[in-house]
């Protein structure tokens, strides 16, 4: 009967830590939640106007005048 009672009181800890450990996880994701949906907030907001991302210029080319892709074929091959 003794033994019947340690292996449920050993059970019953396992849970227990398993279920911090969810908790744990929960609590983190729940973080993370709420600075999503407050970001989300600020983006609905009526008076909220997105920054213009500065483009940078484009390289200039290198001179070759190649074009990308496949070359033709030649009338001579065939």
């Amino acid at each position: 009967m003794a033994a019947a009672d340690l292996n449920k009181l050993q059970q019953l800890l396992q849970n227990a830590e398993d279920n911090e450990m969810v908790l744990a996880q929960v609590r983190k994701n729940m973080e993370k939640l709420t600075s999503l949906i407050s970001e989300t907030n600020a983006l609905l907001d009526p008076s909220f106007t997105p920054e213009r991302k500065e483009r940078k210029p484009r390289a200039a080319g290198t001179g070759t005048g190649g074009r990308r892709g496949r070359p033709r074929k030649e009338a001579a091959a065939e």
